[in-house]
């Protein structure tokens, strides 16, 4: 008989024999990411599903080399890690082109993959097969785009196995309608009546959805800007709590149309940045302003949840930035920060970077800051997950014990890396808690609840540095001073 191996106690002495019993030592937390930026925005092409860029050519190739909004907002800066929702008109269309016999008769209609007007650009050449059947040349035309998309050829193909044979085009669909004869040949036909449409506040509304899932990511933006999707943002914020959004001014906003503006989007969680002062790139070689919340979610992509998006540091994440649209002064930033509002400023000795890394929220001064919501959700949602391996697992002394220590070790993981403080860093306390006693009774425990009282302290930033200084020729220092 062989080795019987379970990890049921109950199966120990069913028989004799060697039973083994292996057991992996307990799990530790890992900390999950928190630079997941996700862009809401308009693009020449590409789906409209939520999808992560593996990298610049990927984007040119599924979302195109253009000016629309979408691309412009993400030029000149970097991510760590960006998803894209495209956000496509409710009254967008597909381009399209239907093939005959040279009769009457329809056989085929080709579309483009995407709907928009980018699909007029794609071409169609039909000519008789070189053995049978018809030679099929489909040809992306826009400007660009050639590098991503060579000329798709297919010979030989019968119209009863056009669907087939062009299945895995990057450039068109095929539907077939009759198969009682072979296309009549045609040369270099486009597709038509591919249109954008007229984007409005809905579309962006209907894209926002698909960033609704828990795992999506950490930071949504737009590409473009209104109060009512402003509004949008709100509330996808309180609907999912599982990530920031940064709301934005539309340019020529004024300081005080930003504190009217803002008053309307405070939640009590902290979740909102409202991002202020337009920022100047160039971009094909002339300068334009451009959104300051893609500059926003750049920087918070790339930085710790502990760093501060105001940091002076973070200036080197802002090397595209050429200047800013207005020339606020130190009242205006007053007013701003009072209000709400996280704005850019330009300092002569650092650069281009973000004068107050607060949020929208400014009734609980507990919430205010933008590290405060980041490190919390960074925290919890680690935690959260690790948590999961214990669900419904049997709630007795050793696994609690055993989740204590997993959290104290990844909190000192956290603490050696210089993301959380530790106790020396208090006077007159402790850094942290984890308490599995005092919230858990005999009565607690037979309902299957395990209660974890968890409190930690986390890094502020020097936001307020004063030098106290006194200079003058009658100054004496004594011993002791």
């Amino acid at each position: 008989m062989g080795i019987f191996r379970t990890n049921n106690p109950f199966q120990y002495d069913e028989v004799d024999g060697i039973v083994i019993d292996e057991q992996a030592p307990e799990p530790n937390v890992q900390g999950v990411g928190t630079g997941v930026a996700i862009l809401a925005g308009q693009f020449q092409r590409g789906s409209s599903d939520l999808s992560r860029v593996s990298s610049i050519k990927d984007f040119h190739e599924r979302y195109g080399k253009s000016s629309y909004l979408g691309n412009i907002q993400l030029k000149n800066k970097k991510f760590s890690t960006l998803k894209i929702i495209r956000v496509v008109a409710i009254d967008a269309v597909l381009a399209s082109l239907t093939v005959d016999d040279g009769d009457s008769t329809d056989l085929a209609t080709f579309s483009a993959k995407h709907k928009g007007v980018y699909g007029n650009s794609i071409k169609i050449t039909i000519a008789a097969g070189s053995v049978e059947g018809s030679k099929y040349t489909i040809e992306d035309t826009s400007v660009g785009n050639a590098e991503f998309f060579p000329k798709e050829i297919y010979d030989n193909v019968l119209i009863t196995g056009l669907a087939a044979a062009l299945e895995d085009s990057k450039l068109v669909n095929v539907s077939v309608i009759a198969t009682s004869a072979e296309p009549d040949p045609i040369s270099e036909s486009a597709l038509t009546s591919g249109s954008d449409g007229t984007v409005g506040d809905t579309d962006y509304e209907t894209a926002m959805e698909k960033a609704e899932p828990d795992s999506a990511g950490n930071i949504l933006f737009l590409d473009d800007y209104s109060q009512t999707r402003n509004g949008y943002l709100k509330t996808h914020a309180a609907i999912t709590q599982n990530k920031m959004v940064i709301c934005a001014e539309e340019e020529g906003d004024a300081v005080s149309d930003n504190e009217t503006d803002v008053a309307l989007l405070r939640d009590t969680d902290g979740r909102i940045i409202y991002a202020s002062n337009w920022v100047q790139t160039k971009i094909d070689g002339k300068p334009k302003f451009t959104s300051p919340a893609s500059w926003y979610a750049s920087i918070l992509s790339q930085i710790g949840a502990h760093i501060d998006p105001a940091y002076a540091g973070n200036s080197e994440f802002l090397f595209g930035v050429t200047g800013l649209k207005k020339d606020l002064t130190r009242t205006d930033y007053i007013a701003l920060m009072d209000a709400g509002v996280s704005a850019f400023e330009f300092d002569s000795d650092i650069g281009f970077k973000i004068k107050s890394g607060i949020v929208t929220q400014i009734a609980n001064s507990s919430k205010l800051t933008v590290v405060r919501r980041r490190m919390a959700d960074y925290l919890t949602n680690s935690l959260g997950r690790f948590l999961k391996v214990y669900q419904n697992d049997v709630n007795r002394a050793s696994k609690r014990t055993a989740v204590k220590g997993a959290m104290l070790r990844f909190i000192q993981g956290q603490e050696s890396d210089g993301i959380l403080p530790g106790d020396s860093e208090v006077q007159n306390g402790l850094a942290k808690i984890v308490d599995i006693d005092s919230e858990n009774t005999n009565d607690s425990i037979a309902a299957g609840r395990f209660i974890i009282v968890y409190k930690q302290r986390i890094f502020s930033s020097m936001r307020f540095i004063i030098l106290k200084a006194e200079i003058g020729e009658s100054v004496v220092v004594t011993e002791g001073e």
